[in-house]
């Protein structure tokens, strides 16, 4: 027995938004330093507490928004078609995964390359298999995600291996 899309969104909803508020309260607490910018120590972490409010939130709404069907537990289909969405719990683990081994390779590959397989990774995983496509992710996320945070924002973000090849 399965529970009901929406009720599953209540109950993702009011987590969510719980845990995002306890984070955001949280975050607030953090002291700046007289070396801080202008944004602060907390900013990041906030603005990750906000956005997940936000999205917890919307997901709320769509819960209330959706029908309520006749029973919360209501039996599998027994012809379930290929088209089905997957266990959520294989789809994290399976996001989980992928982001573990960025973090793994990010340190040696760099953030370009690593950010560029990752884009790459999650694309595939989540159904895209046109090579074509794939290869654009890993050639254009990288260096526009590294040109946003290292020249625009003044982020200095991991080069590994590369800038010894580089560096003459």
């Amino acid at each position: 027995m399965s529970i009901s899309e929406r009720h599953s969104n209540l109950i993702t909803g009011t987590v969510g938004l719980v845990f995002s508020l306890a984070y955001i309260r949280f975050a607030s607490g953090i002291e700046d330093s007289l070396l801080a910018d202008e944004v602060g120590a907390s900013g990041v972490p906030m603005s990750i507490g906000w956005l997940m409010a936000l999205a917890s939130v919307l997901l709320l709404v769509k819960a209330f928004k959706q029908k309520q069907a006749p029973a919360l537990l209501a039996e599998p289909d027994e012809a379930a078609d290929e088209d089905a969405p997957q266990n959520p719990h294989r789809l994290a683990l399976g996001l989980l995964l992928i982001l573990a081994t960025y973090l793994i390779l990010l340190p040696w590959l760099g953030y370009v390359v690593a950010i560029g397989l990752l884009s790459a990774a999650v694309a595939w995983f989540a159904g895209g298999r046109e090579s074509k496509v794939l290869l654009g992710f890993v050639l254009l996320t990288g260096p526009l995600l590294w040109f946003l945070f290292d020249y625009a924002l003044k982020v200095k973000m991991p080069t590994g291996i590369w800038a010894a090849f580089f560096a003459g």
